[in-house]
This record gives structure tokens, C-alpha cells and sequence, in this order.
């Protein structure tokens, strides 16, 4: 089966953007379905616990499937459409071990929504973290053009570049507290004398 373009990847994504999901009633479990649908070939089916946490979602798009469930992770497949008694049904039929390039395609079908659909933001969100996983697992990537380094703005000529503050050594701090006591103590003493001197010339004075 040929790969499906980017271009018709991301028209079915804006396609399922608009949409309008279709909740189903809780099941036994509590569990509730909502179901995102387009013409173009992309399907969204989220699986929500009692308190609203998405657990589980199936995406579709163009033929390519991707499955998230909460604790598990990723897989992907394809989907094949069949002739069941005269009756169109799709059939799954998943990859032994996730298809890099489908969670790629995906990703980057998703990537531009800027939404306010809970359900496709959760799906975006966990197709970004594959991509990146993917990314530093060594997969190649599409990656933009390096950028273009500034050129450095030219230096005022009065304005003096700030030099690194050099590291003061443990004992020349100690030395230097020792000189700067030693000439507190000597001022003490100084003001004590003139002090005493003044003292006896006023009791002199006074006698």
C-alpha cells in the first residue's frame, strides 16, 4: 500500500478538527467512547475513565493506525477496507513492532492544531513525545535549516567589556580580615587615650 502524502495527512487532520464528536453512553466499566469523524480519511475514537482521564485512543488516517493506551504505549498498523457480506467494514491489522514512520507521518499531521479539542490535543501531545523519542533514539528526522548565526552589534567605544571576577583564595581573605582587625585595635586604643587625657585635664580643671 503507498504511503499516504503529507499534504492529504494534514487536510485530514484539519477535516477531523472540525467535527463534530459523538459521545456514547458509560459502560459497565464507566468507561464512555467519543468519537471524532471526517470525510477525509481520519478518525479519532478516545476511551475515557469516570473522571474524564483519556485511557485509551485509536487515530486513523488515510489507511495508517495508531493506538495509545495508558501504561502500554504506542503501536501502530494498517487498516484495510473490506466487502463483509455486501456490508464495508475496516480491518486492523497491526504491526509486530511500531512502524516508526507511521507515528512520524502522524505527528506531523498534527503538529500545526491549534485547537481547543481535548481529545486531539491528548493524541497530539503523545505523538510529539514518540517523535522526540524517536529523536533521540537516532531515527532520522526532518529537521529545519541550522540558523543563521547574528553578527556580534558593534561595541560603543565608551563601553568597557565586564572582565570575570577573579576567585579570591581562602588565605588571603583570612590575611586580610587579620590587618583590618589589627587596625580596628589599634584606633581603639588611640580613642581610649585621647579619652584618659582629656579625663585628667578636666579633674584638674574642676579642682
Amino acid at each position: 500500500m503507498s504511503e499516504p502524502s503529507s499534504q492529504k495527512v494534514k487536510l485530514a487532520i484539519q477535516a477531523l478538527s472540525l467535527a463534530r464528536p459523538v459521545e456514547g453512553p458509560p459502560g459497565d466499566d464507566g468507561q464512555r467512547s467519543v468519537w471524532h469523524l471526517s470525510a477525509q480519511g481520519a478518525e479519532l475514537l478516545s476511551f475515557v475513565d469516570p473522571e474524564g482521564r483519556v485511557q485509551r485512543q485509536e487515530l486513523t488516517l488515510l489507511g495508517e493506525h495508531c493506538v495509545w493506551t495508558s501504561g502500554v504505549g504506542l503501536r501502530t498498523g494498517r487498516v484495510e477496507q473490506v466487502d463483509a457480506a455486501r456490508t464495508e467494514a475496516s480491518v486492523v491489522h497491526p504491526d509486530r513492532e511500531p512502524v516508526p514512520e507511521r507515528l512520524l507521518r502522524a505527528a506531523l499531521a498534527l503538529e500545526d492544531y491549534q485547537g481547543e479539542d481535548r481529545y486531539i490535543l491528548h493524541i497530539q501531545r503523545v505523538l510529539a513525545l514518540a517523535r522526540q523519542s524517536l529523536a533521540l533514539a537516532g531515527n532520522p528526522l526532518p529537521a529545519p535549516p541550522p540558523p543563521v548565526a547574528a553578527p556580534s552589534p558593534a561595541r560603543a567605544p565608551n563601553e568597557v567589556a565586564s572582565a570575570p571576577i577573579p576567585l579570591i583564595p581562602p588565605s588571603a581573605i583570612a590575611s586580610d580580615l587579620e590587618r583590618r582587625q589589627g587596625r580596628e585595635g589599634l584606633t581603639m586604643l588611640l580613642v581610649l587615650g585621647v579619652g584618659l587625657v582629656v579625663g585628667v585635664a578636666l579633674l584638674i580643671w574642676l579642682l
